[in-house]
């Protein structure tokens, strides 16, 4: 996802304007926690407390942009809690404009933290029970909370790896993967595995989901992603296709759904 900014504003920012960009609600509110998770950085000490920070429009200041760029402003503003941002109208969208009869809604894209493992896991078996196209990957499905807690520290030891989340007005609506090699010749090469819950898919989010795996992996010095996708997902195969993967190779037979062997696409994409 990326922002075309009017004018100029900090780096820090950016990942907040880019939030912005594709929210869909007329009114948002946000904890301090949530933006900070947004940005991947701490709010400054002026935020927590000065109401005034929060309510500036003009220079030399610029984090605003961030938000007025897109037609929000702060309405609302709880030092050290939560910030209310509002606008007129809201911003037309083909989501917005589909026979879809849900309501239009903002997500949040950030990295797993330890206190989500629970409700991670239960994630996982939610998109299991409704999907043949995911299958049980050894030592990554059947982790206990403890388990997975463990992996994650360990994960921030090694640096290239981690779990995106997807979180939809409060619930985990899908995640992504990124599974880096520890090998040093290799330590450029990432696996990835994406999944979105049926009710919340042809939203956008798998595609900002991929976004976000580029950034992150590209932060990190990791210009190869690879991926496998079943023959017959033609909406993953479609998606990722669009987002510039190529196919290199076909695993035979590397997966028996219902006593039917399937074949299974190669994809990888350089950054």
């Amino acid at each position: 996802m990326g922002i075309t900014m009017t004018k100029k504003m900090e780096k820090k920012y950016i990942p907040l304007a880019n939030y912005f960009e594709v929210a869909l609600q007329q009114e948002i509110t946000l904890s301090f926690s949530e933006l900070e998770n947004i940005m991947g950085q701490v709010l400054p000490n002026a935020a927590y407390l000065n109401k005034s920070w929060w309510k500036k429009t003009k220079p030399p200041l610029s984090h605003y942009l961030s938000w007025t760029n897109a037609g929000y402003y702060v309405i609302d503003v709880k030092l050290g809690t939560s910030v209310t941002f509002s606008r007129s109208q809201m911003k037309p969208t083909e989501s917005s404009t589909s026979n879809n009869e849900e309501s239009p809604s903002a997500y949040i894209i950030r990295g797993i933290e330890a206190s989500d493992a629970r409700s991670f896991i239960h994630l996982q078996e939610e998109i299991f029970q409704q999907t043949d196209f995911m299958y049980n990957v050894q030592n990554e499905v059947d982790l206990t909370v403890q388990q997975l807690r463990k992996n994650l520290a360990y994960w921030k030891q090694l640096k290239n790896r981690t779990i995106l989340l997807c979180v939809l007005n409060g619930i985990f609506a899908g995640y992504a993967v990124i599974h880096g090699y520890k090998q040093s010749k290799a330590r450029h090469v990432a696996s990835v595995r994406l999944a979105v819950k049926e009710e919340h898919q042809q939203k956008g989010i798998g595609s900002a989901l991929m976004n976000a795996v580029e950034n992150w992996s590209k932060q990190r010095d990791i210009s190869r992603l690879e991926l496998t996708v079943m023959e017959h997902n033609n909406v993953a195969l479609h998606l990722f296709t669009k987002l510039g993967f190529q196919q290199e190779g076909i695993r035979q037979n590397a997966i028996k759904l219902n006593d039917t062997y399937v074949n299974e696409y190669s994809l990888s994409k350089i950054l």
